[in-house]
């Protein structure tokens, strides 16, 4: 891995733990909040939970991984 790689993954992450947080203030409540209301009527789907398992995963784990590739393409601005 270069440093372009490792520059691209931090900034990937950086990018994945702000939609990590914004997801956490803004989606999760609303998601649970629906979820609640539909288990009255059982029509209740996936568990917010599940949802936001998923959304850690893609930010914590996948953009880093798209961010040492990106940065590997495009290098970043760092001489050869």
């Amino acid at each position: 891995m270069s440093f372009s790689g490792l520059v691209g993954a931090l900034l990937f992450l950086a990018l994945g733990i702000a939609e990590m947080a914004l997801a956490n203030r803004f989606l999760y409540p609303a998601l649970r909040w629906r979820h609640e209301r539909a288990k009255l009527t059982q029509t209740q789907g996936i568990r917010p939970a599940t949802i936001m398992a998923l959304i850690k995963v893609q930010s914590l784990i996948l953009l880093p991984l798209i961010g040492i590739v990106a940065g590997e393409r495009l290098k970043l601005g760092v001489p050869a």
